[in-house]
């Protein structure tokens, strides 16, 4: 581990340049960091890598972003880890607000509404092609699919529910698979958390007396975003269904069609979906709701991969109930992923020709693997195209 000012400048450079570059999804990022960073620049082993990728693959949050944290950390320390967060986000989050900032002028041309329907169309079968990689290492697994066929009737009737939901369904899932072991892994997030400034008795009462002043104005949307980050497991499409039913359908911060915007702006910028938080904070508060969400929805991530991860990586890789937890989790994930598209998509005003090109993207990216920002710009294409040439 180096903290010299070489080192941060190297994360820096590195991971804005991936920010801004990083486009394709969390594995076309971590694919980049494992290239760059482990074979070419040697940060650390392929075993070391190989192993924190599993075990980040089973926890919650977004998974390209805690690898980049953890790899900030193993080579510069907690500045490393900071710089490596920042800078992985700041391209997408500057994005998000002008986006954000101009949609008002952008809906007020019916060429840009057409367009920005058809994307948001495109968004929700690249939402749906994605979630093959939620399930498809379970796929054979008759208990996934009966999970599954739960988390669908779970979540429909009670979605406020559904990171209980999703807890429950991995530990059952590990009790019927009978390998339940008491994981001897409960006190480990206490392992050297006095290091840390949030740690000490005064970084503590700051902390109280900041969270205190901002609670009130600013309590819904900071728990909203931390709980999605906190507890939705799976990749960055996961937050989908539960932050549509906080933003849109409990707190009514965003109409239906501000939300979908949300999601087709969080698919074609670079660096980690879930950076739709920040246009959802900043459509709901402002600027200053913008980096409150951005924040709270990558703060614990960015707590696990800074304190106590690193320490129990190697008692973590030896514990078996891990991977039957993730089953049942994934499980209602992906439940709740496909009942959100349906939910999203029927309650749309989409014509036929929206659902022609939900469908063409979902085919070009589970099939032809077409990246996002080439299928969400195009799906708006082809609804303007057919708008102007008045075929539906």
């Amino acid at each position: 581990m180096s903290r010299s000012p070489s080192a941060l400048k190297e994360i820096f450079v590195y991971f804005f340049r991936l920010g801004l570059t990083g486009f394709g999804g969390p594995l076309a990022l971590i694919s980049a960091m494992q290239k760059d960073l482990v074979e070419t620049r040697r940060w650390m082993t392929l075993d070391e890598f190989s192993r924190a990728f599993a075990l980040i693959k089973a926890m919650p949050g977004p998974i390209a972003f805690q690898m980049a944290v953890f790899l900030g950390r193993h080579r510069a320390g907690f500045a490393g880890a900071t710089v490596a967060a920042v800078m992985l986000n700041l391209p997408a989050f500057i994005a998000m607000i002008f986006l954000g900032a101009f949609e008002e002028t952008f809906v007020a041309s019916p060429a840009i509404r057409t367009l920005l329907s058809g994307m948001q169309a495109a968004a929700l079968g690249l939402i749906l092609a994605s979630t093959k990689g939620l399930f498809w290492n379970f796929r054979a697994r008759g208990r996934f699919w009966s999970i599954f066929a739960i988390g669908l009737a779970v979540v429909y009737t009670w979605p406020s529910f559904e990171p209980l939901f999703i807890v429950a369904a991995g530990l059952i899932s590990v009790v019927l698979a009978k390998k339940f072991v008491a994981p001897k892994i409960a006190f480990i997030p206490l392992v050297g958390l006095s290091r840390f400034p949030w740690f000490t008795h005064e970084g503590a009462s700051t902390a109280v007396i900041v969270a205190g002043s901002w609670w009130g104005a600013f309590g819904p949307l900071v728990w909203n975003c931390f709980k999605a980050g906190a507890f939705v497991f799976g990749s960055g499409i996961a937050i989908v269904p539960l932050m549509e039913n906080d933003f849109v359908t409990n707190l009514r911060w965003l109409t239906h069609e501000e939300f979908m915007n949300a999601l087709a702006f969080g698919q074609i910028t670079p660096g980690p979906v879930v950076i739709t938080a920040t246009y959802i904070g900043f459509k709901s508060l402002g600027l200053v709701g913008a980096f409150a969400a951005t924040i709270a929805i990558f703060l614990a991530p960015f707590f696990h991969m800074t304190t106590w991860f690193p320490h129990a990586m190697s008692r973590l890789s030896r514990q078996t109930w891990i991977d039957d937890f993730i089953l049942g989790a994934i499980a209602v994930v992906t439940a709740a992923v496909l009942t959100s598209v349906v939910s999203l998509a029927t309650g749309s005003s989409f014509s036929w020709i929206h659902y022609v090109v939900l469908a063409l993207s979902f085919i070009a990216v589970l099939l032809a693997k077409a990246p996002a920002w080439v299928v969400i710009p195009g799906g708006g294409l082809v609804v303007l195209l057919a708008g102007i040439a008045k075929i539906f």
